[in-house]
């Protein structure tokens, strides 16, 4: 069922067209991401969506009757001074109003008022207080505070104190108790460590209702959506899937219609050169040919649309300097101390040359102080040795709030590498998407994101082989990151990184760290990889202590004589009963499997056959990458049930 619906919308602002055309439709349960280029209108659209309309606008927004619409940035912090957790629960104010009520009532009952209308009203009162989640609100208020990283002792806290994540972190938890049944995330993962990343994700993909999420983190779009949003060339179009897929059937789209246009702008001037020559001819009977081949043009003119430009790419390098030897970071008992209060201590690691490692941890535990630690940047206790044959490059954080210059970002450039003539400088700064009135721009004037590609572009130009980077991805578009990505994977140095872009762990890491104030927990292999151990040795832990209790008895459990008899008649018929229903799983599979080969070249017939319905081919050519792509997927899982009987069939 269609909750919103967007008809013809236009956005303008003076002479810029933002968007124009926009056309889409909201499901009940649709998980929604918004993809788009800074820039594109995701936040104007989504505060449209809000009901916060902009002066020159055309269109219109239709909502289900009745449909609440939870924005973030409506769900503002109103007192500093109350604590973290009566400003969460302030968001129930209607259900706490009707508690107090109740609780009036229950006092003139107990008191001997029996009247029957005031039992009544005492019973319907408290049938709606229980429907509308009245017995479990202040439960559901904390689960949430501290699944978005809050501690016990932070929920007494006043908001006052709260630092900029935390707050945003507070505004995410009061929108998702808020009870809409639409809700627009705006970077909801701002400021959110993987924890708290990967506790938001359980909690969306749980959430019965729809959303819209804006996000640059490509691991998380493609965790919580199953359709996608692309606002790009001024306009609005809809895929099924998630980000990963949406680039896929994009990069599809543009290498078909582009074929599709090549074609048929060939077919005009093969016609065109029908037409010289008949006139050339100059014949009555010519002219009849003449005037049918100028019709046919006509027709193939209305159905000729300009293909979509193909996707813009950062493509960068970081050249890199030979390496003298082996060892590059040395970490022995490293203990930091800021303001009395301990980060870490006994913190002990080495980092070899041309490992890509990754410094993890909760937000607050330190890891930009550690990483400022092995710099020298800070003073603690222990040692770190960094060789002195490497060249150092380093991305902090907060570098780029620290760009207080007035120089272009041209000559901010240039001034520190002087040896480069003007057209090297702007080729370097184009291949970061930074050009035309960019360059002249004041440094202390860019964005976030302009400031942090400034700050990588001078490292790049600098050839490091070794790379400390501290959140080098905030602020990046997934455009930029994808970018990144593409230079660090090609980088032949050594790099420690601290990331919460579990894409670019994914990507790139040969070696984890996560941070403890204990120490140091070393893991080597991607993100993926970590959660699969972790779970594991979970289950492992969970089947051993079954194992001890069935050995055990129990409590008061004594040894092995205790533990009942087996049943070999019994197990013997379950065991036949897994191997049929093992054997059933993968003749079912195969059926499917050859059910899709036949579909395809069905497909494949029908295309070629009709290659000049366009509408008929494009709905084809979607549906064989569909049917390739479930092949692609049964086939895995035919192999992993095959394995399985063969497993089972030994034993």
């Amino acid at each position: 069922m269609i909750i919103l619906q967007g008809k013809d919308i236009a956005v303008s602002f003076g002479e810029r067209v933002l968007f124009s055309n926009v056309n889409f439709a909201v499901d009940e349960n649709d998980k929604i991401g918004l993809a788009g280029v800074n820039g594109a209108g995701k936040t104007t659209l989504f505060r449209m969506l809000a009901g916060m309309e902009p002066e020159d606008h055309e269109g219109s927004i239709v909502k289900q009757a009745g449909l609440t619409v939870g924005f973030m940035e409506q769900h503002v912090l109103r007192n500093d001074e109350i604590s973290v957790y009566d400003e969460a629960l302030s968001v129930f104010e209607g259900l706490m109003e009707t508690e107090k009520e109740l609780e009036a009532l229950h006092e003139r009952i107990d008191g001997g008022d029996t009247d029957e209308k005031l039992l009544e009203k005492q019973m319907n009162l408290t049938e709606r207080f229980q429907d509308e989640g009245g017995l479990t609100f202040r439960a559901r208020t904390e689960s949430m505070l501290m699944g978005m990283g809050f501690k016990k002792e932070d929920l007494q806290k006043p908001v006052r104190v709260l630092s900029g994540g935390e707050r945003s972190k507070l505004q995410l938890v009061k929108l998702l108790l808020s009870g809409a049944k639409l809700l627009l995330l705006d970077e909801p993962t701002n400021h959110l460590d993987i924890e708290a990343s990967e506790w938001l994700e359980s909690f969306l993909l749980e959430f019965r209702g729809a959303y819209i999420v804006i996000s640059h983190d490509r691991y998380f779009l493609d965790k919580v959506t199953n359709k996608t949003f692309a606002l790009d060339n001024f306009t609005l179009d809809t895929y099924k899937g998630n980000y990963t897929e949406y680039l896929r059937q994009y990069d599809e789209r543009v290498t078909y219609l582009t074929k599709k246009y090549t074609e048929m702008t060939e077919e005009i001037h093969r016609i065109e050169g029908i037409i010289e020559q008949q006139r050339r001819f100059n014949q009555e009977h010519n002219y009849i040919t003449i005037r049918s081949k100028e019709k046919q043009i006509e027709r193939i003119r209305k159905e000729l649309v300009p293909p979509p430009p193909p996707r813009r790419k950062i493509h960068f390098q970081i050249p890199c300097r030979l390496a003298h030897g082996t060892d590059v970071i040395t970490a022995k008992d490293l203990s930091l101390r800021i303001g009395g209060q301990e980060l870490f201590r006994d913190v002990d690691f080495e980092i070899k040359y041309g490992e890509r490692v990754f410094l993890l941890g909760a937000n607050g535990c330190g890891k930009s102080s550690l990483m400022k630690l092995v710099l020298g940047k800070l003073n603690g206790e222990g040692s770190a040795y960094i060789a002195d044959w490497l060249k150092i490059g380093y991305f902090d954080q907060l570098q780029e709030l620290r760009l207080t210059s007035a120089k272009t970002t041209m000559d901010f450039v240039w001034d520190d590498f002087p040896k480069l003539n003007r057209t090297q400088v702007q080729s370097a700064l184009a291949m970061f998407k930074l050009y035309g009135e960019q360059l002249q721009k004041p440094v202390n004037m860019l964005s976030g994101g302009e400031a942090a590609k400034v700050i990588l572009l001078k490292i790049m130009l600098e050839g490091p082989n070794l790379l400390l980077l501290d959140e080098p991805t905030n602020h990046l578009d997934l455009e930029a990151r994808e970018g990144l990505t593409e230079a660090l994977s090609d980088y032949k140095g050594t790099m420690l990184i601290i990331s919460h872009d579990r894409a670019l762990i994914n990507c790139l890491a040969t070696k984890l760290m996560f941070l403890h104030r204990n120490g140091m927990e070393i893991f080597s292999g991607s993100y993926d990889e970590w959660k699969e151990s972790r779970a594991a040795s979970a289950e492992g832990a969970g089947a051993e202590e079954n194992c001890a209790k069935a050995v055990g008895g129990g409590k008061g459990g004594s040894d092995l004589a205790s533990a009942p008899k087996v049943n070999t008649y019994k197990e013997q018929k379950e065991r036949q009963s897994r191997l049929r229903k093992a054997a059933t799983k993968v003749k079912k599979l195969e059926e499917e499997i050859e059910a899709l080969e036949k579909e395809a070249e069905e497909i494949n017939r029908r295309l070629s056959e009709n290659s000049g319905d366009y509408m008929r081919a494009m709905e084809d050519s979607e549906r064989l990458s569909e049917v390739e792509s479930l092949q692609l997927e049964l086939m895995e899982r035919w192999e992993e049930a095959g394995k399985e009987l063969a497993e089972m069939e030994k034993g």
